[in-house]
């Protein structure tokens, strides 16, 4: 049962792309979904299934799907009306927020090392994923549509750095507080709405974006 419940999630997530492919392709006529092109979707399809969880209100990312395909279905005029205005908004925040990069960028060692501490010290963390999906929450109620997760994997990264030198003495990852990480970054999620450039970066192999 709980193979077939997989199966119908994925099968579902398949017309979903599918759909998604073709909006991308009428807007971006050199688009590939098939070939170097093919994460740009799995891109578009994670920052949608997100948007519609804080706008349909729901906790769990797996019913999403089939609500998609439901109201695909009763109300397929409704859906492409909005996912067209939706997708056009991803892209206009596509280009604003991301910044694809060509080669490996110079960062000095002691910024990879406190960022790689960060990171570790991240996964490490208690209850991350609720923080995580709270952060995104709070994002896509301030307009933040596009790369929902990397933005607030990124700035909760930021945010701990700001922890490391106390950690060092404590020697331990519990004296963080998911919860006060959580209100440090509010005010710097409803500046975002008032600044622009990128906020996430990314090495892909097309140069189409």
């Amino acid at each position: 049962m709980k193979d077939r419940g997989r199966q119908s999630i994925l099968t579902l997530r398949g017309k979903i792309f599918s759909i998604l492919s073709r909006e991308l392709n009428a807007r971006i006529p050199q688009f590939h979904p098939y070939d170097v092109d093919y994460e740009m979707i799995f891109f578009v399809y994670r920052d949608l299934v997100n948007w519609l969880r804080v706008k349909w209100d729901v906790e769990e990312a797996y019913s999403i799907p089939g609500m998609l395909d439901r109201y695909v279905e009763e109300k397929n005029e409704e859906f492409n009306a909005l996912l067209s205005f939706w997708l056009d908004l991803w892209l206009q925040k596509w280009r604003d927020r991301v910044r694809i990069l060509h080669k490996k960028p110079r960062i000095p060692k002691l910024s990879l090392e406190q960022t790689g501490k960060s990171i570790r010290i991240y996964r490490e963390l208690d209850h991350r994923e609720e923080l995580k999906e709270a952060l995104i929450r709070k994002l896509v109620n301030h307009g933040e549509i596009c790369m929902t997760e990397q933005i607030a994997e990124n700035l909760i990264v930021e945010e701990i750095a700001k922890y490391i030198p106390r950690l060092d003495e404590a020697r331990k990852v519990g004296g963080l507080n998911p919860l006060e990480i959580l209100n440090n970054l509010v005010p710097r999620v409803s500046r975002l709405s008032r600044e622009r450039g990128p906020l996430v970066y990314l090495k892909m192999r097309n140069s189409l974006f």
